[in-house]
């Protein structure tokens, strides 16, 4: 008789009056099937198509063996689609579903009240590690997760948008769009670890989070090895903020001198001598908004040309990284018979504009940098005190030689590099496939490959079917035409469909988007009137660059094409359709309600101990006047430490205690540190006041009261209006982990004790849509 049985069959041993008389057995956990193999998925971020070297590297410039070595093992797909942006692809690509499909048409932080773009994903989509972990696979996320809403990143969830709460096993990354490399926040799990380290002791994100995957995985193997196991691994690059040593910028010091112009050219004829682009593929015209690199000054080029430096360099080392995964794969004899998956999850970012950003977050404070204060960072491009991204022009080149970038419907928005190796199964070697297939098809596929059946139900939820079409019969066979026969693609009103070749595509222009841009638009601006827009037509199959505007040859095949858009719109949830870009602020056609959270909107805030929250669940004390009182208890001889802060070096506000003395520090864009003192603060019980008073608009004054005794006002002149620190912000309790000042070194976390910390706000709560958008648009 069976020892083990499946969890909910009936028992198979014998129950008797006495265990003499009795048989036992156990419930046993799910056994995976004779086709199980391990997965490893790598999504890399904002990568355009032709800046990997088996895809062109910039016409030969940047070099990426452990990706191209990926390749020559397996295979490179040419005409793989994804979302214009990452929320969206990575839950397609999880779900095996269709993004609007699961409730995430935009990126989370610009969700609206609809279905298709709430930013829940329900549960009867349930993700990838969800099915797998029910047969029997061990599942680790590590590195960017964006598939959380924004109001449920709190330390009390809820949970259930979380990776654990989807499926995962084990989680070690970041939330959000964005992360600084160098001193990052992130979160082990269902809590926040905050930074691991700094800069100085030699700590970079790409670093940590490989670590992280190579231990978990060593864990696995040295207690399961039979086992197979899922390793989700998310890179923040090569998203901005571009960071990574000067030992990995030298290398490509003056690689890029001969400007955008000729790289793109360049980049072109690699990607023809690779195989990668059709013999007969055009470059089409620069895009709008891009000036030519002849007509810059000498001064500019050697900015931009810094700038693609440092991302060759960042790519070099995000290489490096993933040359670690399959070395590790190697040295435990599983790098052959491990499914390994590589994408982008959408194109190149043009959002640097013309010239490019050191510090991104003036701009959405209301200060954009100038290009003299751009030119001054030229040295520390890519350092710790830069939070850089490249110019639009590069992102162009990047994405070559597709037209557009992330954001868009074009092929720059939606073409990425997809790399699928496993040695022991795919018998062709370092080819080519060109058939067309999507984020929604990945999925499928692996499914399919290990011989699971699409799940009725998953956590005992009936499944609703799978939108994507499998890709499997392509491992085999590069000549068999694709088995996918149209797929949609909508991102704030940017739409395109494809089907049997042809693609139908438009640019939706509304000052809004204009706003967002960084060129001159296409066409006239069209806000709300999505019947105005002008569809342009592409035979892909015939013009892999969309050089060739079929639209006015052939209106018939354009009326069909945009007609099935709108059915595939209706079926996947892609209505009402809306231009607005804006967080839950007025839409230009009505208001949206707030989406519900946990967090309790408030005037008084009360702690007791520390702790560390994100933004969207901490007191907004922006232009607002507010009374800061704490209660604590300074420790003999001790040195004092942060009391409370929120925000990092580009803006924000602590309060601590330094030998003695009791300092609150406002911090506007890292340009000026206004510094309000108060002496007497020693040993034993103390309560501390702080009173900011507003008197205009992101401006007041403060005061410090210690044991009774008020000391004179400080003015302080300006306050970020929109988002302290991009680093992560947040309110912290006993500590400053984005060091607001750098008097002390940070988190400089309090050695007393803290009885209570208070916080109380008066006046209307500020919040500035438009502003805040740009930030989430930024960071995504």
């Amino acid at each position: 008789m069976s020892a083990s049985y499946a969890e909910g069959a009936a028992f198979p041993g014998a129950i008797g009056r006495v265990a003499a008389e009795s048989t036992g057995a156990w419930p046993a956990g799910p056994t995976p099937g004779d086709r199980a193999r391990n997965l490893v998925m790598i999504v890399l971020d904002d990568l355009g198509f032709g800046q990997l070297g088996c895809y062109g590297g910039l016409g030969g410039r940047i070099g990426t063996p452990h990706i191209d070595r990926l390749a020559a093992d397996g295979l490179r797909y040419n005409n793989f689609h994804v979302s214009p942006m990452c929320s969206p692809t990575r839950a397609a690509l999880l779900s095996g579903r269709n993004s609007h499909s699961v409730g995430v048409g935009r990126i989370m932080e610009t969700s609206r009240g609809y279905p298709g773009y709430n930013g829940r994903i329900p549960k009867d989509a349930a993700l990838l590690p969800a099915i797998l972990a029910e047969r029997g696979y061990t599942c680790f996320a590590v590195g960017k997760w964006h598939l959380t809403p924004a109001e449920q990143i709190t330390p009390i969830g809820p949970f259930d948008q979380w990776p654990l709460g989807v499926g995962f096993h084990r989680f070690y990354g970041f939330h959000g769009g964005a992360a600084h490399h160098w001193d990052p926040i992130v979160w082990e799990d269902n809590h926040c670890v905050g930074m691991p380290a700094a800069a100085r002791d030699g700590y970079h994100l790409s670093e940590d989070l490989v670590d992280h995957a190579i231990r978990w995985t060593e864990e696995h193997r040295a207690v399961a090895p039979s086992r197979p196991y899922f390793l989700y691994l998310s890179f923040g690059a090569m998203h901005q903020p571009h960071h990574v040593d000067e030992e990995w910028i030298e290398p490509y010091r003056n690689a890029f001198a001969a400007g955008w112009d000729v790289v793109r050219a360049e980049t072109l004829e690699r990607q023809k001598e690779l195989g990668i682009v059709p013999e007969d593929t055009i470059l089409p015209a620069r895009n709008d908004g891009v000036p030519a690199w002849d007509e810059l000054d000498r001064k500019t080029r050697r900015l931009l040309e810094r700038q693609m430096e440092v991302y060759a360099g960042f790519l070099a080392h995000t290489d490096h990284q993933i040359g670690r995964v399959l070395d590790d794969l190697t040295t435990r004899d599983t790098y052959r018979d491990t499914l390994t998956m590589l994408l982008s999850d959408n194109g190149a970012s043009g959002e640097g504009g013309p010239f490019g950003k050191a510090r991104v977050n003036p701009g959405f404070n209301g200060k954009p940098e100038t290009l003299d204060e751009t030119l001054a960072f030229v040295d520390e491009w890519g350092g710790p005190g830069t939070y850089p991204n490249y110019a639009t022009g590069w992102a162009m080149a990047g994405n070559t030689p597709n037209r557009w970038y992330k954001q868009f419907a074009h092929e720059g928005g939606t073409r990425a590099p997809l790399v699928v190796s496993w040695p022991a199964e795919i018998l062709e070697r370092n080819a080519i496939r060109t058939q067309f297939h999507a984020a929604p098809d990945v999925l499928p596929t692996i499914l399919e490959i290990f011989d699971i059946p699409a799940p009725g139900a998953v956590r005992s939820t009936a499944q609703r079917p799978l939108d994507g079409t499998s890709f499997a019969y392509t491992l085999d066979d590069a000549a068999e035409p694709t088995h996918k026969t149209s797929q949609y693609f909508e991102m704030f009103g940017h739409r395109a469909i494809w089907a049997n070749g042809w693609k139908a595509v438009t640019a939706h222009w509304t000052p809004e988007a204009e706003s967002m841009f960084f060129g001159a638009p296409t066409q006239a601006r069209s806000a709300g009137q999505f019947d105005a827009d002008q569809w342009e037509l592409y035979h892909l199959d015939s013009d892999f660059s969309e050089s060739n505007d079929l639209a006015a040859e052939h209106p018939d095949i354009v009326r069909n094409l945009i007609e099935l858009w709108w059915s595939e719109a209706g079926r996947y949830q892609v209505l009402p359709l809306d231009d607005h870009m804006g967080i839950r602020g007025a839409s230009a056609v009505k208001p949206q309600a707030e989406p519900p959270g946990v967090f309790e909107r408030r005037e008084t805030f009360s702690y007791h101990h520390p702790v560390a929250l994100t933004p969207a669940v901490s007191p907004n004390v922006r232009n607002r006047s507010h009374v800061i009182t704490v209660r604590c208890a300074l420790a003999g001889g001790g040195k004092g430490g942060v009391l409370v802060s929120d925000g990092g070096s580009e803006g924000g506000y602590s309060l601590c205690v330094i030998e003695g003395t009791v300092y609150y520090i406002s911090n506007y864009l890292g340009r000026e540190i206004t510094v309000a003192a108060m002496d007497g603060a020693r040993s034993g019980e103390l309560e501390i006041v702080v009173r900011f008073t507003k008197n205009g608009e992101h401006q007041g004054k403060v005061t410090i009261a210690l044991g009774g005794t008020e000391n004179a006002p400080t003015t302080v002149a300006r306050t970020n209006p929109v988002r302290y620190d991009l680093q992560g912000g947040g309110l912290r309790i006993g500590s400053d982990p984005g060091r607001v000042w750098d008097r002390y070194d940070a988190p400089f976390p309090f050695d007393g004790e803290i009885h209570q910390v208070t916080i109380s706000c008066s006046g209307p709560e500020h919040r500035d849509h438009a502003a805040e958008l740009k930030t989430h648009l930024a960071e995504q």
